[in-house]
């Protein structure tokens, strides 16, 4: 079966308020497919662009295929993009690896993975940028003040910051748990708790920046929260 064939869990969720069109939610689930494969194959060799809290990790490798693409279709990426210092490109020049000399082919074959990678999200990025400003903040959790200087930056800036080692780290990095949340609900077999882990996602999103946020299972048929209603044919958001 072809990732395209794939049923996208969250389709019922999407077409009720959501800031982000067909095509920018078909790109992060790109990514996030991308990311999930990475998480899986730095296993035994973790690199800290794809380090994953190892409970969901191995929830997640014996998982099947179509669990790993629920958890791909969450409506933001699962990792985010930071860049250096707005303003100043020698902050990432200083560090990049990816021309240093001396390298074994261990930290060779790292750089690569991660360029390969970085140049992916940050083309997404970029492109979300130009038609969706506001996009970014969202779906990648950028800054707003390193919007301008991505938008600016030229192919070979790029190229160049795609291995910096800052660039890339997994989503919600002050909440372990909430991974294994997200890993539970998509090796379960009801669309309800996995809508309750992407909504709890989004919670913590909004929420972690102001004070901290106990993640707990959702349970299969969530009470409703009597502080919001749910509007007819939408799904409520536990936060």
């Amino acid at each position: 079966m072809s990732d395209r064939h794939l049923a996208n869990p969250l389709a019922p969720l999407l077409h009720h308020g959501n800031l982000l069109h067909a095509g920018v939610r078909r790109d992060i689930t790109g990514l996030n497919r991308l990311f999930l494969e990475r998480v899986l194959e730095h296993v035994s060799a973790p690199d800290p662009w794809f380090a994953v809290p190892a409970p969901a990790v191995a929830r997640l490798a014996g998982a099947t295929r179509e669990a790993r693409e629920r958890a791909a279709h969450s409506p933001v990426a699962l990792f985010e993009v930071t860049l250096p210092g707005a303003g100043d490109p020698s902050a990432w020049r200083s560090d990049a690896v990816a021309d240093e000399p001396g390298l074994d082919g261990a930290g060779r074959g790292q750089v690569e993975a991660r360029r390969s990678f970085g140049l992916a999200a940050l083309g997404v990025v970029r492109g979300l940028l130009e038609g969706s400003p506001l996009s970014p903040r969202i779906a990648f959790g950028l800054g707003p003040a390193h919007e301008e200087q991505l938008a600016a930056m030229s192919i070979a800036e790029s190229y160049r910051l795609a291995s910096w080692p800052g660039l890339i780290r997994p989503r919600w990095p002050a909440h372990a748990r909430y991974w294994e949340v997200l890993a539970d609900a998509a090796t379960s077999s009801g669309a309800d708790v996995m809508r309750w882990a992407y909504a709890t996602g989004l919670c913590l999103l909004g929420q972690c920046e102001r004070r901290p946020v106990q993640v707990v299972h959702g349970p299969r048929h969530p009470p409703r929260p009597a502080h919001r209603r749910s509007r007819p044919g939408g799904s409520d958001v536990p936060c």
